[in-house]
């Protein structure tokens, strides 16, 4: 599995996912106790507690609920699966 490194880059500090740059609003995938999560990866002011969005389906037509969460350094990231 992978986690996403922050580094040092040309533009200050950046996190890295399988070598390659990930940049606010990418889509990744966060692995929860249930299995693969897709979102969107947010780069914050403090670079060391970058964000996920994701959204949570609701019953009855009722739309979906935003959900927002710090990414834990070490969680298990990669890119979607084509």
């Amino acid at each position: 599995m992978r986690h996403m490194i922050l580094r040092e880059s040309p533009l200050g500090l950046r996190h890295y996912l399988g070598g390659r740059l990930v940049n606010g609003g990418d889509v990744i995938e966060i692995c929860f106790s249930g299995g693969w999560v897709v979102g969107r990866y947010e780069r914050t002011k403090d670079p060391a507690r970058p964000l996920f969005h994701c959204s949570i389906e609701l019953c009855e037509g009722r739309g979906v609920a935003a959900c927002v969460i710090e990414i834990p350094d070490g969680a298990m990231v990669r890119w979607p699966r084509s």
